[in-house]
C-alpha cells in the first residue's frame, strides 16, 4: 500500500465555530496552549471527516493522486497533528504561518518555533498519530507533498524513519533545497517552474505546486509495482519535463488590500464569486499580483458582505 501525506489548508469547508479560532486562546506558553487547544478539539460536538472539511486546489490534487494511487490518504495538521483523512474530526482555524489571523505564533508567551508546536500538539491531540505509525502499515511508496513551512515542522519525524522506510520517501514540494534539511534533499523529486509552463498538463498557481507535482507524478511518473529507487524517479521526473517551456514571466502591479478588494467587487458577478477566476482576472487581465492565499481571505470577506 502506498501513502500519500499532504497539508491541511486555510480554507475549510465546514463553519468553525469561534471557540475553534486560535485567536479565541489567551495566551500563555505553547504547552499550556496545546492543552487548551486539544481539550477545545475533544469538547467538539460537530465532527466530520477530515476529507471533506479542507478546501482548495493543492488538496483536492493530493487526494486525486492518492486515488490514482489506489493509496491512504494523510494530513499534516497544524491544529489536528498527522491524521488520517477519513478520522473524523472538528473544523478549526489555526496555522503557523506569522501574521496570519489564527497564527498560533501570536498567541505564545515567550519562546516560539514551528516544530516545539508540533511536538506539544501531536503529544497531546487525540487525532494524531506518529509517522512511525503512520508509516508501518505501508510498504510502499511514502509520497509527501509539503510546503517549506510543513516541511521545516515535520523534518525531525521524517529525519527519525529508519533508513529503510526513509528510502522510500518521494518529497513534492516548491522548498528551495537549501531550505529543506540535508538528509532529505536527495528525497525530493526534481519538479520546476515549468510545471507552470504551457506543456504542463497541471498549470496552477505557486500555492498549489505541491500537490500538482503530486498528481504528475502518480499519473505519469508512477507504475503498477513500483519499486524504482529514488534515483530511477528523479530521473524519470526529468525526462518527463526534457522540453518543457516554462512560464512566461510578467511584472505585475502590487496593490494593497482595499485596493485589491475593490477589483474583487467589480468583477465578483462577471466571475461568479470563484476564487480560482477571479484570481485569473486579477493576475493575467488587469496585471495585478497577488497571492492565491491572499485572495481567498479577501473574497471570503466580499462573500460575507453579499450574503
Amino acid at each position: 500500500m502506498t501513502l500519500v501525506i499532504t497539508t491541511c489548508t486555510n480554507r475549510k469547508r465546514k463553519p468553525v465555530s469561534d471557540n475553534l479560532h486560535v485567536s479565541a486562546l489567551p495566551q500563555a506558553p505553547i504547552d499550556d496552549l496545546a492543552v487548551d487547544w486539544v481539550c477545545r478539539l475533544a469538547a467538539a460536538d460537530d465532527v466530520f471527516p477530515a476529507r471533506t472539511i479542507y478546501g482548495g486546489r493543492s488538496f483536492r490534487e493530493a487526494a486525486l493522486a492518492a486515488e490514482l494511487l489506489d493509496a491512504r490518504l494523510m494530513v499534516v495538521s497544524a491544529g489536528l497533528g498527522l491524521v488520517s483523512a477519513d478520522a473524523r474530526v472538528p473544523p478549526y482555524s489555526c496555522t503557523v504561518l506569522i501574521n496570519a489571523p489564527d497564527s498560533i505564533a501570536s498567541r505564545v508567551t515567550g519562546d516560539f518555533s514551528i516544530t516545539d508546536w508540533w511536538q506539544a500538539l501531536g503529544a497531546a491531540s487525540p487525532f494524531s498519530q506518529s509517522f512511525q505509525k503512520a508509516v508501518s502499515v505501508t510498504n510502499g511508496l511514502i509520497c509527501a507533498a509539503l510546503s517549506d513551512t510543513y516541511i521545516e515542522m515535520v523534518t525531525d519525524d521524517l529525519c527519525a524513519l529508519p533508513a529503510a522506510i526513509l528510502a522510500r520517501v518521494r518529497l513534492f514540494t516548491r522548498a528551495p533545497l537549501d531550505r529543506v534539511a540535508p538528509a532529505l534533499r536527495p528525497l525530493v523529486m526534481p519538479y520546476d517552474d515549468r510545471l507552470d509552463g504551457p506543456d504542463s498538463p497541471v498549470r496552477g498557481t505557486r500555492g498549489d505546486f505541491a500537490g500538482r507535482a503530486l498528481h504528475h507524478f502518480a499519473k505519469y511518473i508512477h507504475v503498477a509495482g513500483d519499486r524504482r529507487s529514488v534515483g530511477d524517479h528523479c530521473a524519470a521526473v526529468g525526462s518527463a519535463l526534457t522540453g518543457w517551456r516554462f512560464a512566461a514571466r510578467f511584472d505585475r502591479q502590487r496593490l494593497d488590500d482595499d485596493a485589491v478588494l475593490a477589483l474583487v467587487r467589480k468583477h465578483w458577478d462577471v466571475e461568479r464569486g470563484s476564487t480560482a477566476r477571479l484570481l485569473r482576472r486579477l493576475r493575467d487581465d488587469l496585471g495585478v499580483a497577488c497571492e492565491q492565499g491572499r485572495l481567498a481571505n479577501l473574497a471570503r470577506q466580499v462573500r460575507k458582505e453579499r450574503a
